[in-house]
């Protein structure tokens, strides 16, 4: 293959191995006669060679939608290279010299090839189609050039060879060269105004090697010029070198890298999706199987599911029915029903029922599946399954199936229309006239503003302006239908501007409709994400490797005392003190060098209201599809009241509630503790009971809130009357001790 696209580089490229060719070729042959008629017939074969070259490419283009432009291509190059073998054969393989009639039949099917090369480049720069297989269009080229060969044999190759002898030759140059120049001026303009720009421009250039080949051939026959007829061979096969880079270039090349941009947006999908799964605090993503005997088994379950279910990922694939077993008896029926009934319509489904989890405690769970065919007739239910204990009638948590690879932009037929300064309709294609609800015929001749609505043409008016002033005008068009609003991205270009101005328009028009959608749904996805995360009632914040904040929700902007706009592009160290700061980055530096979410708990204090208490902090390394960590993922939730709890838990059970004293399970704790101590070190401790006398007495006679005052002076006073170190403990009632 060519070393650039850039058609210069192909046009120098060819001509030097061209030269070296013939170089070598002229010093083998010799000067002469002998040496002109060794190198034409080398040139020709490599015409016919890349000829057939184009012709294979573009009978398998890759592109559907572009098959039709590429069977012109197979049609009038296949004419020409079947032609111009049979011109070779009999102008070179045959003895000389040469009967009459296979002079004639060599100068018949040369004339073909020079037209059919002319024909296809011209019904491409006119964006011409022939629908159908490739292959119809190859036989029919071989049938259509058979029949030439046949029309040979008869009187008309005899006329045309007569007629050569006079202003005939210079006449069909002269009437091809205008062609192909026509055609390499307008793919040239095609090429700057479409999206494929290398291959409009290979094409032009392809178009002005043959128009110069037929100015040479028109000199030759004109002045009997040999080096005229050599150079005009050489331009062909430079022709046909930029032809067969434009085809390549188009039909395979372009193709594969699509591909490949797709597969990359496809993989990079998949790693938000795990990413987005691993990071949902209260959700757990799943892929659970129905066979065709009815066993039910997952082949998929987050690592989530242990943090809400208790249970392991790797034992729930092995047995699903420790999963099920959790789910209490009461809402078993429930579930299995909405089960039968998504596989039955296979529709989404919809479950809320509870489970008693490892721990024991009751959790009500939201279960959303999507169910869908496998091979073999089995069934496979994507879903997600959330904890909505706190909040069952909340939101629920988007799916991780809403998160879609962006659609590809497929190339899709666009409008032409030809307009003169009178904006009558001068030529409008098929795909035109059906956005206009009409037939080709019916728009001919008649004025834009009589078959386009009133509010359409007020729009249109500036451009076309623009454009007869001989500037090229692009704007987006909208067209309100009963079918709703469509939108056409056009462009309006000057054919030519002579000295009365530009005569005539031309309007190139696509569909932005399905564009236009894609883009509002998109931003409806954004905005109903970063509403979901906004109403988590943690702080969630993310970083990237540098610890730079990119994004945070309204927990975290009263954690920072300032708004996200001013949070992101900031360091720990912008909004928090240094100790604090070099804390959460070692944090960050930890979770970033592990491949699993760090846990650990801390203590915050807000700055917006002063708000301080202890949070557990899950930390996620993000990484691209390299596995290199880009960032980390931060979701801080408020335990205080669990801390709290667990503080009052613990002074309730090993302290008395009157005294403040330890109880007697503090008290023998203690106790073991200290004997052990002594037995190691030898030492010695003393134990003393106490007992209040007549306690009783002063219960029944002063009452109960009496006793309790003595009990606790009494406390105070022998805590006041050991050591630090000593314990003094209420054993029960009204006794005391004190080790």
């Amino acid at each position: 293959m060519l070393v650039s696209d850039a058609p210069a580089a192909t046009v120098v490229l060819a001509v030097g191995v061209l030269a070296l060719v013939m170089v070598s070729l002229g010093g083998i042959l010799g000067e002469g006669t002998d040496r002109q008629h060794g190198l034409e017939p080398f040139m020709e074969l490599v015409a016919i060679l890349l000829a057939l070259l184009v012709v294979s490419v573009s009978l398998h283009v890759l592109d559907e939608q572009g098959q039709g432009r590429a069977n012109v291509l197979v049609a009038g190059f296949g004419v020409a290279a079947v032609c111009n073998f049979l011109h070779g054969v009999l102008a070179h393989a045959t003895p000389q010299p040469a009967s009459a009639l296979v002079t004639d039949m060599a100068l018949w099917l040369g004339a073909w090839v020079r037209v059919a090369e002319c024909a296809a480049l011209l019904l491409t720069a006119l964006h011409a189609s022939l629908p159908g297989p490739a292959r119809v269009w190859a036989v029919a080229a071989g049938a259509f050039s058979l029949a030439l060969v046949w029309a040979a044999v008869g009187p008309l190759a005899r006329g045309f060879a007569q007629a050569s002898g006079g202003m005939l030759p210079t006449l069909m140059a002269a009437v091809l060269c205008l062609g192909l120049v026509v055609a390499a001026v307008r793919l040239h303009r095609d090429a700057a105004a479409g999206d494929n720009r290398t291959r409009g421009r290979l094409l032009a250039w392809a178009a002005a090697a043959f128009a110069v080949a037929e100015l040479l051939v028109g000199l030759s026959g004109a002045g009997q010029l040999g080096w005229a007829d050599m150079l005009a061979h050489g331009a062909r096969v430079v022709g046909y070198a930029l032809l067969y880079q434009a085809v390549f270039v188009v039909g395979m090349r372009q193709p594969f890298e699509r591909l490949h941009q797709a597969e990359a947006q496809l993989r990079e999908s998949e790693t938000r999706l795990q990413l987005l799964g691993r990071n949902l605090p209260l959700s757990v993503l799943y892929q659970v199987v129905r066979e065709t005997d009815g066993r039910m088994h997952f082949v998929h379950i987050g690592d989530a599911i242990e943090r809400l279910n208790g249970l392991r990922a790797e034992d729930v694939l092995r047995d699903p029915g420790v999963l099920y077993q959790q789910i209490l008896p009461e809402d078993l029926p429930m579930l299995e029903e909405a089960r039968e009934q998504s596989l039955r319509t296979m529709g989404p489904m919809e479950a809320n029922f509870r489970m008693r989890v490892s721990s024991g405690a009751v959790r009500w769970i939201h279960l959303s599946s999507s169910p869908r065919l496998l091979d073999g007739g089995r069934v496979i239910w994507d879903g997600v399954q959330s904890d909505i204990t706190a909040e069952r009638e909340a939101e629920q948590a988007a799916h991780a199936h809403e998160v879609q690879m962006a659609n590809m932009l497929r190339q899709v037929p666009g409008g032409v229309a030809r307009l003169d300064r009178d904006h009558r309709v001068l030529y409008v294609n098929e795909q035109q006239a059906r956005w206009l609800h009409r037939t080709p015929e019916q728009l001919q001749g008649q004025l834009l503003q009589d078959v386009i609505p009133t509010a359409v043409m007020a729009r249109m008016q500036p451009q076309l302006k623009k454009a007869f002033a001989g500037e090229t005008a692009v704007f987006e068009n909208r067209i309100d239908g009963l079918d709703g609003a469509q939108y056409r991205h056009t462009t309006l270009v000057p054919e030519s501007i002579t000295d009365q101005g530009v005569m005539a328009v031309v309007v190139f028009a696509y569909d932005l409709t399905e564009l236009k959608r894609i883009e509002n749904e998109l931003a409806q996805q954004k905005a109903h994400l970063a509403r979901v995360v906004n109403a988590i009632p943690d702080m969630v914040f993310l970083k990237d490797a540098d610890g730079v904040y990119v994004s945070c929700n309204p927990v975290f902007e009263r954690f920072a005392g300032k708004p996200e706009r001013e949070v992101i592009g900031c360091t720990d160290f912008d909004i928090s003190p240094a100790a604090a700061a070099e804390q959460f980055r070692a944090y960050d530096r930890r979770a970033m060098q592990a491949w699993q979410p760090l846990v650990y708990e801390e203590q915050l204090t807000f700055a917006e209201d002063g708000y301080q208490g202890y949070f557990e902090t899950i930390k996620t390394p993000i990484r691209d599809l390299h596995g290199r960590v880009t960032g980390v993922l931060g979701v801080c939730r408020d335990i205080t009241d669990r801390k709290r709890a667990e503080q009052e838990i613990e002074r309730l059970a090993f302290y008395d509630a009157l005294t403040g004293l330890p109880n007697r399970r503090l008290l023998l704790d203690r106790l073991q503790r200290s004997i052990a101590a002594c037995q190691r070190s030898k030492n010695l401790g003393a134990l003393l009971f106490i007992d209040l006398d007549n306690f009783k007495d002063l219960n029944d006679t002063l009452g109960h809130d009496m006793g309790d005052q003595l009990l606790s002076q009494v406390a105070t006073r022998l805590v006041g009357s050991v050591r630090e170190a000593d314990t003094v403990a209420r054993f029960g009632g009204d006794e005391f001790v004190v080790m």
